[in-house]
């Protein structure tokens, strides 16, 4: 089933892809994009908070894991720290390496007569790193306790975020979608590369008190 989802995934990144690369910029993304941007205000503090609140959550959730872990002394606990920290790496290289790749402008650069920016960004567009992030974050909080009272809130979390990218101007309704397919196939991918790692490791270990068994 997680394969089904992943291959789904990939479609729809492709598909976000075509639309802004056949012909230039979709109309219902920029649309889209105006209605949800709204007026001309200079700053909007709430959702600028909100927005910027993804970098302490990123980091904190995978430190305080960690943390825990070691204090513990729990071996599966210091595992999911491995899976988090390797899928939040995973996704800041694969989101740097498609904006370069792909260079798309900011929606408030290049329609400054529509799209107002209220808040500070770089020059590049797709994917949104915010939403990538929080994504990635949420699939693996929910990879490491699948249950509903973690989805819920962590996905809730995220699409928020998604909205603040566009509410702030920084990003069209694509960015967001891609990030969100970004995020969630980096924390897929980490979660079953942790436990293929860990799984040859205990192999390995097992295979030593085969043949040693005073190891």
């Amino acid at each position: 089933m997680n394969r089904i989802f992943l291959k789904h995934q990939g479609l729809v990144l492709l598909l976000v892809l075509f639309c802004f690369k056949s012909n230039g910029q979709a109309a219902w993304d920029l649309n889209l994009l105006a209605k949800i941007n709204g007026g001309p205000e200079k700053s909007d503090r709430f959702w600028e908070a909100y927005t910027n609140s993804i970098t302490y959550v990123t980091v904190g959730t995978p430190l305080l894991v960690g943390t825990v872990g070691v204090l513990k002394k729990d071996e599966f606990v210091k595992r999911q720290f491995v899976g988090m920290a390797g899928g939040l790496a995973l996704n800041g290289f694969v989101t740097v390496a498609l904006k370069y790749g792909i260079a798309r402008p900011r929606p408030f650069a290049a329609h400054g007569d529509l799209i107002y920016k209220k808040t500070e960004a770089g020059s590049l567009s797709f994917p949104s790193g915010h939403t990538s992030s929080a994504f990635q974050w949420a699939t693996s909080c929910v990879l490491a306790k699948p249950k509903w009272y973690v989805a819920v809130p962590a996905y809730m979390y995220a699409c928020g975020i998604g909205y603040s990218r566009m509410h702030l101007g920084a990003h069209y309704p694509t960015d967001v979608l891609g990030g969100a397919v970004v995020g969630t196939a980096s924390a897929f991918a980490s979660y079953y590369i942790n436990q293929w790692f860990w799984s040859k490791q205990d192999n390995k270990l097992k295979t030593k008190v085969t043949l040693n068994p005073s190891f």
